[in-house]
């Protein structure tokens, strides 16, 4: 029997279907193969292929940087989504049917190991908790530019994730504007806030606990549950116990925490079902430009609101089914797993402590 669910923080409507899981399928989702052949730009020994490193960690005190010897290493992007804008560049142009905006911004690549088969799920807890204080530190540089509205760290794990490289990295882009999806849940913030004097995540992630169905696993930092209305197959909403703009600001004992949680979910993934295509992606509030403005209306009219209210978060998506037509044309999402029984799975991992 299908269920029609909806996103309590977005607003997006998702039809679990669960008898679609026994579809046959011709065009089974691809794996992740072995090294990949020819040059790798991010092995150590080339890094000459890329832009000179902005962050680098493990080399020996004195090493000369872009040389080998690293364990995580930032650059820009060679064939960055945005760019960097010139001094005094203009801003956007619209009317009443057409807007425009310069293509301004960062994007950074984190190469996290220097390991050309490695991945999130075999790092160890220590330089998971490394990488995410990298991840954080590039963050907050983006977020210091003068109109960086919008900072989005992400990772691409595997062809149907969208990554073109197999070396394990991470990625940061800063844009001028505030994507529609985020000015959508701080709207959704501030009404639950307005009814409800509360945070919607908060009470979210205290529901799951107290329900239990869909939630993974919980302590005193984080809680790992499979969302509500999920709209991929094993998906993961992690929540910070601590109400803030970014769910990198993490005191020394929440990033272990995440590190641990992160590392169990995706090797209980992996068990499941190999090397999987999947996204992890973190979720920080709005930032305003240097004229004061978030360049959004809806924003603008939240004020102080839209940052103070907002609840950091990251959302891990497998990538195991494909979007097709009616999902694409409606915005409709079908998953044919229900959320109770992926989270009932990943709570069996072997691994928690």
């Amino acid at each position: 029997m299908s269920m029609l669910r909806q996103d309590p923080l977005t607003g997006r409507w998702v039809i679990i279907a669960t008898g679609r899981g026994g579809r046959p399928n011709e065009f089974p989702l691809l794996q992740r193969g072995g090294a990949a052949e020819g040059r790798c730009p991010f092995c150590p020994g080339h890094e000459a292929d890329t832009t000179p490193e902005v962050l680098a960690l493990g080399r020996p005190h004195g090493a000369m940087p872009n040389s080998p010897g690293w364990r995580l290493r930032a650059f820009p992007n060679l064939y960055p989504a945005v760019t960097a804008a010139p001094h005094g560049a203009a801003g956007g142009e619209s009317d009443d049917l057409l807007s425009a905006w310069p293509g301004h911004g960062r994007h950074e690549v984190v190469v996290y190991t220097p390991d050309h088969r490695a991945s999130l799920a075999t790092l160890s807890e220590a330089d998971f908790v490394a990488l995410l204080d990298a991840v954080r530190q590039r963050a907050a540089s983006f977020a210091a530019g003068p109109d960086i509205r919008f900072v989005a760290p992400f990772c691409n794990h595997g062809p149907e994730a969208g990554a073109t490289l197999t070396h394990p990295h991470l990625q940061l882009i800063g844009t001028p504007r505030v994507p529609l999806l985020t000015v959508e849940k701080s709207l959704r913030l501030d009404a639950w806030r307005r009814d409800h004097d509360g945070c919607l995540l908060c009470d979210l992630a205290a529901r799951e606990r107290r329900e239990g169905a869909r939630l993974i696993r919980a302590d005193a930092h984080w809680t790992a549950l499979a969302p509500w209305a999920s709209r991929f197959p094993w998906e993961v909403l992690l929540v910070p116990t601590r109400h803030g703009p970014s769910p990198l600001d993490l005191e020394p004992a929440a990033a272990l925490s995440l590190a641990g949680m992160l590392g169990t979910i995706l090797r209980a993934l992996q068990r499941h079902h190999g090397d999987l295509s999947l996204n992890l992606v973190f979720h920080l509030a709005p930032r305003r430009g240097s004229d004061g403005s978030f360049a959004e209306p809806a924003l603008d009219a939240l004020g102080d609101r839209a940052i103070g209210q907002w609840h950091g978060h990251i959302e891990l998506l497998p990538r195991l089914s494909r979007l097709a037509g009616f999902e694409a044309g409606t915005g409709y999402a079908i998953n044919a797993v229900e959320p109770e029984a992926a989270a009932a799975q990943l709570r069996s991992a072997e691994g928690w402590t």
